[in-house]
C-alpha cells in the first residue's frame, strides 16, 4: 500500500513539475499577454453588464432571470464585496451550499486572509458577520431612499477603500482631461434639469482636493455615483456633453466607483426574491499550504523542453530560451501559493466540506488560464464569471492525486504544449518573412545602370504600382460567380451597392470600417465607415465598441445583435466560434447591429431591406428599424464588409425561418452537410396535378428542422419501433380545391395515407382506431422525419402507410364497438409488429397503393 501511494504521489511531482515548466516557457513566448481564443467570452456583451447598463436595469434582469443566474450573480457579489483591493493578493472566490432555510458560503482569497490570528483576519471574519446580518435584517427593505446608504453599505465602501480610491483618482483624471461641463445652469439641458443637478453634485465632489477628509468624501462620492447611474438620463446628459468615447469612460468609472453600493443593493434584492439567502453562514476556509517543484525536478529550461517531448529547437527558438534560462531555474525552485479557486477546489477535493450545491465558483475578477483550463477539465465541470486568458506561471497546483485531478492536469498539459508548439510556429514564420535578404553581385547589375536606364526602371515600376492599385480596387469591388447566368440572377440585388462601393469616401480613422446602413425610410442601403475603438475593462482585457450613433437613432437605443454565420441559401459556412459555448473559432460572421426594442419601441417597418429582399425573392417577413451590417471576426474584433457578404446577408434574410424543403436524390453520397433525409408524403391534389410520386424523398436541413416546431409522432410508428414525427406543410396551393376541380371527387387536401398512419392505438380511449381530428382534415402535403433524428428510408414509409391503410384499418373497424381494453383490442397492438409488416408488404408487393 506504501507503495502505491509513493508511486501516486511521484507521479504527482511529475505532473506538477511538467506544468509549471510549461506555464513559464508559455509566459515567456506571449508576455504574460492574453490567449486570444479566450476572448470568446469577450463578445458577450453580458461580460460588461456592470458597465454598460443602468442599476434598475440590470436589477430587473438579474431578478427576472432562471434560478441558476440568479444565484451566480449572487456569488460574484459575495466575491467583489470581500475583495478590498485590486491586486493579486486579494482575488477572492466563493462557492455555495443551499439548504431549506439557510446558505453555507465558503470564501477563499489568494492570500489565504494572510493569518485568521492578525488584524487583519480579525477585520475581515467581523466584515462577513455583519454582512450576515445585513441581508439578514435588510433583505425586505427595499423601499429606503437609494442616497441613504446604511451603516453596512457605508462599512462595505471603507473596507473596499483602496479599490475605491483607485477609481476616484480615474475619475478625476478623466474629468480634469475632459472638463467641458462648466455651465451649471439646468435650463441648458431641457428634460433633463433632474440628471443636471445630479451630475453637478458628482463635479463639486470631484473638485474637491485629494487631502480634503478623504473617509468623509470617498463615502459621500460612491453614494452620489450610485445616484448616477440609477438614471438613464445622467448617461444621456454625459453623451450629450462629452460625445460617445468620453461618456463611455466616466460611465464605466462611475459604475466601478459605485460598485459596493450596486452589490450590496442587488444582494438585498436577491435576498427579498429567495428567503433561504436571507440567512447566510459565510466561512473562510483554512489556508492551504504552498506548492513548488521538487528540488530533483528543478531543471534547465533545455532540460526541460526536452523533457517536456517538445522539438529540436530552431536557432530562434534557442535564442529565446536562452535569454530566459536563469530566470527559469530561479522561477522553478519558488513556492507558490494557491489561487482562490484552486482553494476552493482542493477544500471540496480533500473532503473538508460538503461539495457545493452549485457547479459554479463567484469571482472577484475574471479567472486565469490555468485556473479556468482545470476547472473546465474536471469529469464534473465548475463555471466561473468569465476568463482573461492570461498564463501567470506564479501559480500552484494543488497537492491531490484524486482521479479528476489527473484528468484535469493532463488536459492541462496537453493544451500548453499545444500553445508552446503554436506560438514557436508563428514566431518562426514571422522570423522567415520578415529577414532580410541581402543583394547578391552575381545576379544584380544594378552598379551598371546608367541615370536614364535607372530613371526608366522608375518610371516602369510607378505605373506598375498604379496598375495594382487599380487592380486591387477593382477586385475590391467585384464578385466573383461561376457562370453567366448566376451573375445575371444575382444583379438585381449587386446593383444597389456597387456604385456605392466604388465611391465611398476615404476611411476617416483606422477605427473606422466598412458598414452596410439600411435606412427605414430609403429605397437603397448605402456604405458607411462606423467607429470600432477598443475598450479595456477593469481586469485590462480589451473588447471592441461599435458606436452606432446615429445610425439606430438619435435616442441612442440599446443595441442588439445578430451573427451570421451560415449561409442557408448556399449552404456555406462563413465561420464558427463567436458564441461563447462553440470548441473553437474560424472565419467570420455578418454581425447585424439593431435597435434592441425594435418590436416594442414605435421602430416604422425597413424600406432598404424590403426593397434589397425583394431583389431575391418573395419577402418572408417585415423588418423593422435601421440596421448595420459589418463583418465580425472572432475575440470581439470587426471589419470591413465586402460585397460578396451582402449576397449572404439577403440570403440570409430571404430565408429567415423558411420551412421550404427540397427533394432530394437516393443517392448516399449526394446531399447538403447537416442535413437529414425525410419522406414527403403527397396529398390528393399534388399527385393529381402535378404528376408526383406518393412518397418523395427531402432533405431537410438544420435549421429548418428547428424552425418546423414540434410535430406530432404517430403511434403505429411507435408501435413498430421506429417512432416517426409529422407536419404539415405550410404550402397553401392544396388547401381549397383548385378551380375546376370535379364536384364529387376527393378533395385536393386529402391525405389518406397520413390519416391512416395516425390512427390511435389506446384500447382504453374513445379515440381507437381512429384519427384525431386535425390530421383527419384540411392534411394536404405531410413531412415525415425520425424522432431520432436519423436518415428516414423511403421503403420504410411506404411500408407503414401500406399496412396502416390495407391492414390495420379493417382490423381497427372490426373492433369499434368492442370493449376498452378487450381482447380483440389488445391482441391487434400485439399485432404490430415489424415483422408482421414485412410479411403483409412482400405478400401484397405495395399493391393497392
Amino acid at each position: 500500500m506504501d507503495h502505491l501511494r509513493k508511486g501516486t504521489e511521484t507521479a504527482h511531482e511529475v505532473r506538477a513539475a511538467r506544468i509549471v515548466w510549461a506555464a513559464h516557457i508559455l509566459s515567456y513566448l506571449t508576455n504574460n499577454r492574453s490567449h486570444a481564443e479566450l476572448h470568446q467570452l469577450d463578445a458577450d456583451p453580458g461580460e460588461f453588464e456592470d458597465c454598460a447598463s443602468d442599476y434598475k436595469t440590470e436589477n430587473n434582469v438579474v431578478l427576472t432571470g432562471p434560478e441558476e443566474f440568479v444565484r451566480q450573480k449572487f456569488l460574484n457579489c459575495i466575491a467583489q464585496l470581500l475583495s478590498p483591493s485590486k491586486g493579486w493578493d486579494f482575488v477572492t472566490a466563493v462557492a455555495v451550499r443551499e439548504s431549506e432555510n439557510f446558505v453555507e458560503v465558503d470564501v477563499a482569497r489568494n492570500d489565504s486572509f494572510l493569518s485568521e490570528d492578525n488584524d487583519h483576519g480579525y477585520e475581515t471574519r467581523d466584515y462577513c458577520s455583519k454582512l450576515e446580518e445585513y441581508l439578514r435584517t435588510n433583505a425586505e427593505d427595499i423601499d429606503s431612499p437609494p442616497a441613504l446608504a446604511s451603516e453596512f453599505e457605508l462599512k462595505s465602501i471603507r473596507f473596499t477603500h483602496r479599490r475605491v480610491d483607485h477609481w476616484i483618482s480615474k475619475l478625476r483624471t478623466t474629468w480634469k482631461t475632459n472638463q467641458n461641463y462648466n455651465n451649471q445652469d439646468e435650463q441648458q439641458w431641457p428634460g433633463l434639469e433632474k440628471a443636471a443637478r445630479t451630475w453637478t453634485n458628482m463635479v463639486e465632489l470631484i473638485s474637491r482636493p485629494d487631502n480634503a477628509q478623504v473617509d468623509k468624501v470617498r463615502d459621500l462620492m460612491v453614494q452620489q455615483a450610485y445616484m448616477c447611474i440609477i438614471s438613464m438620463q445622467v448617461r444621456q446628459l454625459l453623451y450629450n456633453v462629452f460625445g460617445s468615447n468620453v461618456c463611455s469612460k466616466l460611465w464605466t468609472t462611475l459604475n466601478f466607483l459605485a460598485r459596493p453600493l450596486l452589490d450590496c443593493r442587488l444582494l438585498r434584492s436577491i435576498a427579498t426574491r429567495e428567503p433561504q439567502f436571507r440567512c447566510i453562514r459565510i466561512s473562510l476556509i483554512p489556508p492551504k499550504p504552498k506548492t513548488c517543484v521538487t528540488e530533483k525536478y528543478r531543471l534547465d529550461i533545455f532540460q526541460a523542453w526536452a523533457q517536456l517531448g517538445l522539438d529540436s529547437p530552431s536557432h530562434s527558438e534557442i535564442k529565446m530560451l536562452n535569454s530566459h534560462k536563469e530566470e527559469f531555474r530561479k522561477s522553478c525552485a519558488k513556492s507558490f501559493c494557491l489561487h482562490a479557486e484552486m482553494q476552493l477546489f482542493s477544500h471540496y477535493e480533500d473532503g473538508v466540506a460538503l461539495p457545493p450545491t452549485l457547479d459554479y465558483f463567484g469571482c472577484s475578477k475574471k479567472t486565469c488560464f490555468l485556473c479556468e483550463n482545470i476547472l473546465k477539465s474536471l469529469p464534473k465541470p465548475i463555471a466561473t464569471r468569465g476568463r482573461h486568458g492570461i498564463c501567470y506561471p506564479a501559480w500552484g497546483l494543488p497537492c491531490s492525486t484524486s482521479a479528476a485531478m489527473e484528468i484535469a492536469t493532463n488536459a492541462l498539459e496537453r493544451d500548453l504544449l499545444f500553445r508552446i508548439r503554436l506560438g514557436f510556429n508563428k514566431l518562426s514564420h514571422q522570423r522567415r518573412f520578415t529577414a532580410h535578404v541581402p543583394q547578391s553581385s552575381v545576379v544584380s547589375n544594378f552598379s551598371k545602370l546608367t541615370l536614364e536606364d535607372w530613371q526608366g526602371k522608375e518610371r516602369k515600376l510607378e505605373l506598375s504600382r498604379k496598375e495594382e492599385a487599380e487592380r486591387r480596387r477593382e477586385l475590391l469591388i467585384t464578385c466573383y460567380y461561376c457562370s453567366l447566368e448566376c451573375q445575371r440572377s444575382d444583379f438585381p440585388s449587386h446593383k444597389l451597392l456597387c456604385k456605392h462601393f466604388s465611391t465611398q469616401p476615404v476611411r476617416p480613422s483606422t477605427e473606422h470600417k466598412r458598414a452596410i446602413f439600411f435606412p427605414v425610410d430609403r429605397s437603397k442601403p448605402r456604405m458607411i465607415w462606423v467607429p470600432c475603438r477598443r475598450e479595456i475593462d477593469e481586469d485590462g482585457v480589451s473588447w471592441t465598441k461599435v458606436d452606432a450613433y446615429p445610425y439606430l437613432g438619435t435616442d441612442n437605443p440599446i443595441k442588439g445583435t445578430l451573427r451570421i454565420e451560415h449561409s442557408p441559401v448556399r449552404n456555406r459556412n462563413l465561420g464558427s466560434g463567436f458564441a461563447k459555448w462553440a470548441p473553437f473559432n474560424q472565419g467570420y460572421c455578418i454581425s447585424l447591429i439593431h435597435r434592441d426594442g425594435y418590436l416594442i419601441d414605435g421602430s416604422a417597418s425597413n424600406k432598404s431591406i424590403s426593397v434589397s429582399v425583394g431583389a431575391s425573392g418573395p419577402i418572408p417577413h417585415e423588418y423593422r428599424g435601421p440596421i448595420i451590417a459589418v463583418r465580425g471576426l472572432p475575440h470581439e474584433s470587426y471589419d470591413d464588409i465586402a460585397l460578396a457578404d451582402f449576397r449572404h446577408l439577403i440570403d440570409y434574410l430571404v430565408s429567415y425561418r423558411s420551412t421550404q424543403i427540397r427533394e432530394s436524390l437516393q443517392c448516399p453520397n449526394i446531399r447538403a452537410p447537416t442535413a437529414i433525409r425525410g419522406v414527403k408524403i403527397c396529398c390528393y391534389g399534388e399527385i393529381k396535378l402535378h404528376g408526383t410520386e406518393a412518397f418523395v424523398s427531402v432533405e431537410v436541413d438544420r435549421a429548418t428542422r428547428i424552425g418546423l416546431g414540434d410535430g406530432a409522432i404517430s403511434l403505429i410508428s411507435s408501435r413498430l419501433g421506429m417512432p416517426l414525427v409529422l407536419w404539415k406543410y405550410p404550402d397553401p396551393e392544396f388547401l381549397l380545391d383548385p378551380p375546376g376541380w370535379p364536384e364529387g371527387e376527393m378533395t385536393a387536401d386529402s391525405n389518406q395515407n397520413v390519416a391512416f398512419l395516425m390512427m390511435g392505438t389506446n384500447p382504453s380511449k374513445p379515440g381507437w382506431g381512429w384519427a384525431p381530428p386535425y390530421w383527419n382534415r384540411e392534411i394536404g402535403n405531410v413531412l415525415v422525419l425520425r424522432e431520432d433524428g436519423k436518415d428516414l428510408n423511403l421503403d420504410d414509409v411506404s411500408m407503414m402507410c401500406h399496412f396502416s391503410r390495407y391492414n390495420l384499418q379493417r382490423r381497427f373497424e372490426d373492433t369499434m364497438v368492442s370493449d376498452p381494453n378487450s381482447e380483440g383490442r389488445l391482441g391487434i397492438l400485439d399485432f404490430i409488429t415489424w415483422e408482421n409488416m414485412v410479411k403483409h408488404w412482400e405478400k401484397n408487393s405495395g399493391n393497392g397503393m
